[in-house]
């Protein structure tokens, strides 16, 4: 009986045997990981694919992006690559799996340079190598044996005190970064980030005990009469929902090139430290397996940030090009006014051009003569010569400045 009260050491009764299933489930675990990341990073590929070939068209031609079957086969794809991360905690280490999400950008480049045409720079394939090396440290010198928490040893654990602990200061730290942002006012993406990050290691504590209960089922242990099963479901629903949403607020206020990087290592640190406290994942490593492991994951952030490294300025020159023929003008006076036009960019997201999302633009004129609004008085004069048309000459600018 003592076998069946720590379902993890059924797989333990020969050496060999048990040592050779752990490394499976590791292996496993790790497979599924990758393959759900290329799967993600094939879907943000595709939706980026139809949103670019939509702005090709024009606009009485394009169509919403839930009306195109090619958008949804995107979505497919994204629900089965994290449908393969959930899966994965089930066999490997939440410290292992957080960090294989590096899969995910470097595939996004080569998919991007292949099908999308952009540019292949040496940042990519250097920050690729780090990456690449980062995550080979990582499988390596990760823990070799799995321990899957039965619905017992979870109620356990999530009583236990160091949890408990763990869990008070990390709701402390969630009120004041709430504070930070909605009374405050600080609309910061590092705040956001952080946000993220801390809720993302309930989803990921949530993620692993689900997946762990789902497979002791599967194994002859079931688990579904146990309430922590769908208490803890419940949880990482939420926690989801909650991590997709204040990551979207930092993408819409902030460029990607500075939300990838930086929520790949809020993350991947959140899951390794949620890692080692609810599941002891680092218990029996040796130093050296640690301080490897350690310099894996700071190979692979190193690698992420070469790798978007100037992208999101590269982005933005690029689409300022072709603001001339692309975006509508919405103009609050007749072009012969002498009113300022508003410009407003409605066809590209308001996230993208967040610094630039309305500006304000004086109409060009052929008349040497200033025919705009008389200047206010106490106006500086440099200000009002810098207000003058082009054309117009010395005589004609100082007879329009104030006595």
């Amino acid at each position: 009986m003592e076998g069946i009260q720590n379902p993890t050491d059924l797989t333990d009764a020969g050496t060999q045997n048990g040592n050779a299933k752990h490394y499976q489930d590791i292996f496993i675990g790790c497979l599924l990981a990758v393959i759900g990341n290329l799967l993600i990073s094939v879907s943000l590929n595709i939706q980026k694919y139809t949103h670019n070939r939509d702005q090709q068209l024009t606009v009485g031609n394009r169509t919403h992006y839930l009306k195109r079957p090619l958008w949804w086969v995107g979505i497919v794809l994204m629900v089965l690559g994290e449908l393969g991360n959930f899966a994965a905690y089930g066999y490997a280490p939440a410290s292992t799996v957080a960090p294989l999400g590096t899969t995910t950008v470097i595939a996004n480049m080569f998919i991007a340079v292949l099908f999308l045409r952009e540019r292949l720079r040496p940042e990519d394939l250097f920050g690729s190598s780090l990456s690449i090396v980062g995550a080979f440290l990582i499988v390596s010198f990760s823990k070799r044996k799995e321990h899957v928490l039965s619905s017992s040893q979870l109620v356990e654990a999530l009583t236990s005190v160091r949890f408990i602990i763990y869990v008070s200061l990390e709701l402390l730290t969630l009120t004041v970064l709430f504070f930070l942002l909605y009374v405050a006012k600080k609309d910061n993406v590092l705040i956001l980030l952080l946000i993220t990050s801390i809720v993302a290691s309930f989803t990921v504590i949530c993620a692993k005990a689900v997946s762990g209960l789902l497979n002791l089922s599967l194994a002859g242990l079931p688990q579904f009469g146990h309430p922590v099963l769908y208490i803890m479901t419940a949880v990482l629903v939420a926690t989801a929902v909650l991590q997709v949403y204040y990551l979207n607020m930092a993408m819409k206020g902030s460029d990607s090139t500075v939300v990838v990087p930086t929520n790949f290592v809020f993350f991947t640190i959140s899951a390794i430290l949620s890692g080692i406290v609810f599941f002891n994942e680092f218990w029996g490593l040796h130093g050296l397996s640690i301080f490897m492991f350690l310099l894996g994951c700071l190979l692979s952030f190193v690698g992420v940030y070469f790798i978007t490294l100037n992208r999101g300025s590269r982005s933005n020159d690029a689409a300022a090009e072709v603001l001339d023929d692309t975006v509508p003008i919405k103009s609050s006076a007749p072009l012969g006014g002498g009113e300022m036009r508003q410009v407003q960019f409605d066809v590209f997201p308001t996230w993208l051009f967040a610094s630039v999302h309305r500006a304000e633009v004086q109409p060009r004129r052929s008349h040497p003569q200033w025919t705009g609004p008389p200047c206010a008085e106490g106006d500086d004069n440099e200000r009002q010569r810098q207000q003058q048309p082009a054309g117009a000459n010395e005589e004609d600018k100082q007879q329009l400045l104030p006595d």
